[in-house]
C-alpha cells in the first residue's frame, strides 16, 4: 500500500461524487484537507467486516467489492464500487465495518478521517443533508438488489443488466464491453460464477453472444421478453 497526494483529476471525481457535488467548494476543501490516499492492488483487503475502523473511504480509481462472509465462510457481494463512490460512511456513527471490502482491480483510494466528518455533519446542515440524501441513494441499492433477489431470475438479471447498456435509440442490435471481469458481475448481480454462465448459455438463444469481456446482442426485442 502506497500513501500519495490528490491530484487534479482526483479533485474533479471527488468534487462531481454524490456526496460532495452539491456543497461549497470552500466546504469541500476543509473536508479534504489531510485526505490520505492509498493503493491497493487486486484481491487486497482494505478491511474485514467487524473491523474497528476511523476513516471513510472514496473510489478515486478501480473497483472496491464489499462482501459479507458467512457461518460456512461463504461469501455474499453487497455491492461492487467504482469511481467517484464514498463507502465505510457506517464506521462515522457505528465505529465498524458492517462488511468487508476488497480490491476486485488496482485501485486508489481517498481516505477521510470520520471523526473529523462526523463534527463537520454536527455543524454544517449542508454536510448532514449530503448524508441524509447518499444514506437514502445507498438504501435504494439495497431495495433493489433485495428485489432482484426475490423477484427475478439469474437469467432475467442479467438481461436487465444487459439491457441497462444499450443506447439510447437502439431498436436491436448493439454491443459493448464489460467494465470488469464476469465474476465480479457475478457478484454485483448477486448469482454465483455458474449461474452466470448458465445465463449467458440461455440467453444465446435470444442473440446474446459473449466473447471474453465483449457482449453481442443481436435481438434487443427477443432479450427484453426476459
Amino acid at each position: 500500500m502506497e500513501t500519495l497526494q490528490l491530484t487534479s483529476s482526483d479533485w474533479t471525481t471527488l468534487l462531481g461524487s454524490r456526496f460532495f457535488v452539491r456543497l461549497p467548494r470552500s466546504t469541500v476543501e476543509a473536508i479534504l484537507e489531510e485526505t490520505r490516499l492509498s493503493t491497493y492492488e487486486e484481491h487486497d483487503v482494505l478491511f474485514h467486516q467487524g473491523d474497528s475502523i476511523g476513516d471513510v473511504f472514496f473510489v478515486l480509481s478501480g473497483l472496491i467489492r464489499l462482501y459479507r462472509v458467512g457461518k460456512d465462510r461463504r461469501e455474499a457481494d453487497v455491492a461492487v464500487l467504482s469511481k467517484g463512490e464514498m463507502f465505510a460512511e457506517n464506521a462515522i456513527y457505528l465505529g465498524r465495518a458492517t462488511a468487508s471490502a476488497e480490491a476486485a482491480e488496482a485501485s486508489v483510494i481517498a481516505r477521510i478521517d470520520s471523526s473529523k466528518l462526523r463534527k463537520i455533519a454536527a455543524a454544517d446542515p449542508d454536510v448532514a443533508q449530503a448524508f441524509i440524501e447518499h444514506l437514502c441513494h445507498r438504501g435504494k441499492m439495497t431495495e433493489d438488489m433485495l428485489a432482484q433477489d426475490r423477484l427475478l431470475t439469474a437469467t432475467q438479471r442479467v438481461a436487465s443488466y444487459i439491457l441497462s447498456h444499450c443506447p439510447n435509440g437502439t431498436n436491436t442490435s448493439f454491443s459493448f464491453r464489460l467494465p470488469f471481469q464476469k465474476n465480479i458481475l457475478a457478484g454485483k448481480l448477486g448469482v454465483a460464477p455458474e449461474a452466470l454462465s448458465r445465463a449467458f448459455s440461455t440467453l444465446r438463444q435470444s442473440g446474446v453472444i459473449v466473447k471474453g469481456r465483449m457482449i453481442e446482442i443481436h435481438d434487443r426485442h427477443a432479450l427484453e421478453r426476459f
